[in-house]
């Protein structure tokens, strides 16, 4: 998500925490086994388990930031859970 700038075309970022946006592929890949393995999306895996197998595969995120991975990682399984179901 860009806007444009109306004074000089140039585009500014309004999204926040690009470096959780350089993990977040490899974060996906990481933890979706684990919420695949509660059926339909309803059921995602605890809190404490994503936290857990995020903070040993990328032990420099900060810990403030391992919350908003997670929040970001389970709205991406649900939605595409979504897109899925017939």
């Amino acid at each position: 998500m860009t806007n444009k700038n109306q004074n000089t075309g140039a585009h500014t970022e309004r999204r926040k925490h690009a470096h959780i946006r350089d993990i977040f592929d490899d974060a996906y890949r990481l933890v979706f086994p684990l919420l695949s393995s509660h059926g339909d999306g309803v059921g995602l895996p605890s809190h404490s388990m994503l936290h857990q197998a995020l903070h040993n595969a990328f032990p420099d995120l900060h810990k403030q930031d391992v919350p908003i991975l997670i929040a970001s990682l389970t709205r991406v399984f649900r939605e595409q859970n979504k897109a899925d179901a017939p």
